[in-house]
């Protein structure tokens, strides 16, 4: 089974002039579901202009918006799609572990669909992802980047 998955994503990659190229597809997917009052680890992402909060649970990353009423869900599949999900927080949450990390990818958002990563670039197949993020709140974008860039892909 592991090397059907590594089969699929290596289709999806290739390399020129030393830059690794991903095409991965992104699919909204209604995954609802209920945080615990204690969530394991919360991630504070800083930049020289605003602090992001981010939730690690297992595989997924929650990404909290709207002065913290919203969160965007990422995460990867097994063929390496990325799979997003806008929901909302209805209760507080507790953490037992903050861990602060700073934004520094020197990523550069090519088109609406692509982003490249220092050497590697990731482009979203099936839609314009970085102009859905754009409508759903610009400045979700940062964090984004930062996630796919460094911890995703």
């Amino acid at each position: 089974m592991s090397e059907k998955i590594t089969e699929e994503a290596m289709e999806n990659t290739e390399n020129q002039n030393n830059t690794e190229i991903i095409r991965v597809n992104a699919f909204f997917v209604l995954h609802e579901d209920s945080f615990n009052e204690i969530v394991q680890s919360m991630i504070l992402l800083k930049d020289y202009r605003e602090t992001w909060k981010l939730v690690k649970k297992r595989n997924k990353y929650y990404l909290f918006f709207d002065n913290n009423r919203k969160y965007l869900k990422l995460w990867t599949d097994s063929k390496r799609n990325l799979l997003f999900y806008v929901g909302e927080v209805n209760n507080n949450l507790f953490y037992d572990s903050i861990e602060i990390r700073e934004y520094n990818t020197g990523c550069v958002i090519f088109t609406d669909n692509s982003v490249q990563c220092n050497e590697k670039v990731i482009e979203f197949k099936n839609i314009a992802f970085f102009d859905l993020i754009r409508q759903i709140d610009y400045r979700l974008i940062d964090p984004i980047i930062w996630l796919l860039c460094t911890t995703l892909y």
